[in-house]
């Protein structure tokens, strides 16, 4: 894609394959994407990726964005067990 929004958050299925998975968040950050989210939900983890750094958040680590000014969350509040 020519150019991305600038914050992309993507679930991953089961049945991704990571390496596509990975692949496709490298392309989103070549097309001028400042951030992506890669939400594995039933893991209960966040792989965040920008043009500087790669992060893994957990359970109760407090997930922050570069894109969303002020936005803070763990991860268990974002991805809240079903009950």
């Amino acid at each position: 894609m020519p150019q991305s929004f600038p914050l992309i958050a993507e679930v991953i299925s089961p049945t991704d394959a990571a390496n596509d998975v990975f692949a496709k968040a490298h392309e989103y950050l070549r097309s001028q994407c400042q951030e992506v989210w890669l939400i594995f939900n039933e893991e209960r983890l966040i792989v965040v990726l920008t043009q500087d750094a790669r992060k893994i958040y957990v359970a109760d680590e407090v997930i922050t964005s570069v894109v969303l000014n002020g936005f803070s969350m763990t991860v268990n509040e974002l991805l809240p067990v079903a009950a």
